[in-house]
């Protein structure tokens, strides 16, 4: 959560290199309140050695998650949301599909038949996936991607608000002043655009 809430930063040098959007003061505040907001909710992280390839993983993840996203705003806006998204899934489910190939063989097909667990596939393709995909390209649209990059920080805030109603995980103070933090960094980089 703490390597992949730099999305939002690496997209702000994405934008100002890329498409010479403005860095602002008010940018630079804001994504630095919404990531201590994070590493408030979070806590700290301690990194064992042979987590160092998970890690690295996590920091490519986030450049490319961020690169793309300020590319997205390079697509004409002839081409609408739905091509854009199904493009991108075409690609990759091309790219995934072979490394996916050599699991079969490993693959428990009577846990598979669950109905819980084909719901989890079904919710992860079609909500969490396409849908938000789809939600988060028409919304780097209508705004900055510097900007925009921001509310990548609600997952958290999203994330710990379910594991608090449907799990019953408990939120301490540390959560509520990280949510306010979130909310005020992203507050502060919207005010400049009124």
């Amino acid at each position: 959560a703490v390597i992949t809430s730099a999305t939002p930063a690496f997209m702000v040098l994405f934008a100002f290199f890329l498409l010479k959007e403005a860095m602002t003061v008010r940018k630079c505040a804001s994504i630095l309140l919404a990531t201590a907001g994070v590493w408030l909710m979070i806590g700290p992280v301690a990194v064992q050695t042979d987590e160092f390839v998970g890690g690295l993983s996590l920091v490519f993840a986030a450049l490319t998650w961020a690169l793309m996203s300020v590319l997205l705003k390079r697509v004409p806006g002839k081409y609408p949301q739905v091509v854009t998204t199904t493009y991108a899934i075409i690609i990759a489910f091309i790219v995934l599909t072979p490394p996916a190939l050599f699991r079969l063989p490993h693959l428990d097909v009577e846990q598979m038949a669950r109905p819980e667990i084909w719901g989890g596939i079904l919710y992860l393709g079609i909500i969490s996936t396409a849908l938000a995909f789809f939600l988060w390209n028409r919304g780097l649209q209508l705004m900055d991607a510097s900007s925009g990059g921001l509310f990548f920080f609600f997952q958290p805030i999203v994330g710990t608000a379910l594991g608090w109603l449907l799990l019953g995980e408990e939120m301490g103070i540390r959560s509520f002043i990280g949510i306010l933090c979130i909310f005020a960094g992203v507050y502060t980089v919207l005010r400049q655009k009124e």
